[in-house]
């Protein structure tokens, strides 16, 4: 991960069309302070995993690159982080069972060539709740195979990409995702195993794919802002989309019926795991594919 990330404020990446790697001059604001950019700086970070049975973790990062992976089996966590910030350099703490990952809450704003990159892993079998913040900020978290009982994401000015490649090793009870002015894609929701998925979009693009191998029945809530949404299901689980606020600006793809005001695939009533999804759809386009 060596690709340089410019950090600026979060309007200006907003009125840059979501861009997170942006090259900006140098600005300074009044009454605001300048960090100061230097060389940059790596710094490493490891838990090990001493017979832990259960974590929450809690990230935050509020400008940067994140990307976050499942790492090795004997240790809980594992970073590399680097940064040409002084004042961007991370805290990590491991107490009473909460693992807290944060760029410090510093007030100003950085110079030009800002750089701050986050190399995560997580142990994949150890059972835990997953919490992330990201500000402005470009992420991939590849997420298969660990054992996240709950997960959520809540984003401003990003663009975001979570992938289930592999199977979650115990149930999820919950999924939640909020984003902001942010580009989101969420991919193998079905491998996550989650029994309750809740996404509120805002300004951007999202794409939801449900595909991978459901055995149970989950409930799904989506609510989209403005601008593009598809979401993507398995042919083989049966789907019910009840729009909320009118049918209007969806397109199909795929074997779909409507019937009652809903949306029903072709295994919806035959499958042994149903989606029952309610949507509440803003300005833009929606799109329902089946796969």
């Amino acid at each position: 991960m060596r690709k340089n990330v410019y950090i600026w404020p979060i309007l200006f990446l907003v009125l840059s069309s979501l861009a997170c790697t942006i090259t900006v001059p140098g600005i300074s604001l009044p009454g605001v302070p300048t960090l100061e950019v230097g060389e940059m700086q790596e710094y490493r970070e490891e838990i090990p995993l001493e017979g832990t049975t259960a974590a929450q973790v809690e990230i935050t990062l509020g400008a940067g690159e994140l990307t976050l992976t499942a790492g090795e089996p004997d240790l809980l966590f594992s970073g590399l982080f680097r940064t040409n910030v002084p004042a961007w350099k991370p805290e990590v703490t491991w107490k009473d069972g909460v693992l807290r990952v944060s760029q410090p809450d510093t007030r100003g704003m950085p110079g030009a060539g800002a750089e701050n990159e986050w190399d995560l892993a997580l142990a994949p079998r150890v059972p835990m709740s997953l919490k992330l913040q990201v500000g402005a900020a470009k992420g991939r978290l590849d997420l298969g195979g660990l054992a996240l009982t709950d997960f959520s994401l809540e984003t401003g000015a990003s663009d975001m990409v979570v992938r289930w490649d592999a199977l979650n090793t115990v149930p999820m009870e919950r999924l939640l995702i909020r984003a902001g002015a942010a580009n989101v894609e969420v991919r193998g929701v079905g491998y996550a195993r989650p029994r309750d998925v809740q996404v509120e979009g805002g300004v951007g693009n999202m794409l939801l794919d449900f595909t991978g191998p459901w055995t149970d029945s989950a409930r799904v809530k989506v609510t989209a802002g403005v601008g593009s949404l598809t979401l993507r299901f398995p042919r083989d689980v049966g789907v019910r989309v009840v729009m909320e606020g009118g049918m209007s600006n969806v397109t199909t793809t795929g074997d779909w019926q409507t019937s009652g005001g809903a949306y029903l695939n072709e295994a919806y009533g035959q499958a042994g795991a149903t989606l029952e999804v309610t949507l509440t759809a803003g300005v833009g386009g929606v799109t329902l594919e089946s796969e």
